[in-house]
């Protein structure tokens, strides 16, 4: 079999990977990207390739898509790598290296709560800059941000240590339950905190209901208990000093305390005024991923990824989804067909890889996903995004 690199001038190419490992490979460097033949090397996203120019120069490429290609007839299997031009290496970091925080999720219904609980892991020794709860002030997400994106952002530079605070209220609530998916989705260490009136047998989506949890007004020598492992946890995962036996039961009965005050002082749950939610049981998919297989499946069941020079289209039922070309924008778009494909919800068709059709479980989602919200399909999906916050 041929090599398809034979009447072309090949160079040799440095592939670099996270873990620290270098490939030498011989590749051709294109305008569309770096073609090479040998695919012992497994090349994927986030590798970047170095190039030694012959003036000393020396180039950097970030892969984008491996670009995998199965060879027929008398051309071998290949890469086809889609790549984009960086000013210097990657700086890759062990996640031992990456920054310890803790994410309190919650419904704002249920703020008193969270507030409390703040107010001990103050007691134990963490500062401002370790916890994100956005019913403190100075620990929520800043001002003008998109609260989704801020947090996949977070996710990815952090080690989270994500806390539900799991009620009635938690479950009716459309940003709770999009932060649950995002904190899933990307395997974040997590612990429940079920507030009072709320039982383990209540628990459903995306988490693991049991995994045992923190009950608030279960019975109160298991309680202390259960707050003393958190408390040494803590402590263990920042590195902060031992907190004494004797400040410890002050601190803690102290917590136990305002959690009962603030349960008597709590009115009876009302019924809460219905908000768009997005079915945390849907494998803890994004709202984009939700929303764009909603319009495929309500239409010609298609999803187009469009590339042109300079500009991609995401498209479903023949409705742009992308709001404008700014890169997190569309990074959003590729993340949700990735995760639509992974979950089955759909199917490469044709020879192209950038054409998707919804399958039969997809439109069962799709279905459910719009009917329990009560979605308007004539609306843009722009208008849809902002129902949920987005």
């Amino acid at each position: 079999m041929r090599s398809i690199l034979d009447d072309f001038p090949t160079e040799k190419l440095i592939l670099h990977k996270p873990s620290g490992k270098i490939y030498e490979v011989k590749g051709l460097v294109g305008s569309s990207g770096i073609q090479s033949e040998d695919i012992t090397v497994p090349i994927e996203p986030n590798d970047y390739y170095e190039r030694d120019l012959p003036n000393g120069i020396i180039e950097y490429y970030e892969v984008v898509d491996p670009g995998f290609h199965k060879g027929m007839h008398d051309i071998p299997d290949h890469y086809q790598t889609k790549v984009k031009r960086i000013s210097k290496p990657i700086s890759y970091r062990e996640d031992n290296e990456l920054p310890q925080m803790i994410f309190i999720s919650h419904s704002s219904k249920d703020k008193e709560f969270t507030k409390a609980f703040v107010d001990l892991l103050f007691d134990i020794g963490l500062n401002e800059e370790d916890i994100v709860c956005s019913s403190y002030p100075s620990l929520g997400v800043p001002l003008r941000a998109s609260v989704y994106e801020w947090l996949v952002e977070k996710f990815q530079e952090c080690r989270l240590h994500v806390f539900y605070f799991l009620s009635h209220n938690y479950y009716k609530s459309a940003a709770s339950l999009n932060e649950m998916g995002a904190a899933w989705a990307m395997k974040q260490k997590w612990d429940g905190i079920l507030l009072p009136g709320f039982s383990f047998s209540e628990i459903t989506g995306c988490i693991d209901p049991s995994q045992i949890g923190i009950k608030l007004d279960g019975d109160i020598d298991e309680l202390k208990h259960r707050l003393g492992e958190l408390k040494d946890d803590i402590v263990e995962e920042f590195g902060l000093r031992t907190v004494s036996a004797t400040r410890w039961e002050k601190i803690r009965n102290e917590f136990i305390d305002k959690i009962q005050k603030i349960a008597l002082t709590e009115e009876p749950l009302q019924d809460v005024e219905y908000t768009p939610t997005s079915i945390a049981k849907m494998n803890g998919m994004a709202i984009y991923a939700c929303v764009m297989l909603m319009y495929a499946a309500a239409f010609d069941g298609k999803i187009m990824v469009l590339p042109t020079l300079g500009y991609t289209s995401y498209r479903a039922g023949g409705r742009n989804m992308e709001r404008s070309q700014n890169p997190r924008e569309l990074a959003v778009w590729d993340d949700a067909v990735g995760q639509l494909q992974s979950n089955g919800y759909i199917k490469r068709t044709g020879k192209k890889d950038q054409i998707f059709q919804v399958t039969a479980e997809g439109y069962n989602i799709a279905d459910a996903f719009r009917k329990t919200n009560d979605l308007d399909l004539s609306k843009e999906p722009a208008e849809v995004l902002l129902q949920f916050g987005v």
